[in-house]
């Protein structure tokens, strides 16, 4: 048996992107709702005096 055979990565990072990708994509859909809502501006409510 080779050291090769039963390594999965050969670095750390390897192994943690699973555990960092929902993480970014929470953080990506914060950002996208706080643009969202930033980029509409101040207007009025619809029906307000």
């Amino acid at each position: 048996m080779r050291v090769a055979d039963g390594v999965l990565a050969s670095h750390p990072i390897i192994t943690a992107v699973p555990f960092f990708v929902p993480t970014f994509i929470v953080v990506a859909v914060i950002v996208f709702v706080v643009w969202r809502d930033r980029r509409r501006g101040d207007d009025d409510p619809p029906g307000g005096p």
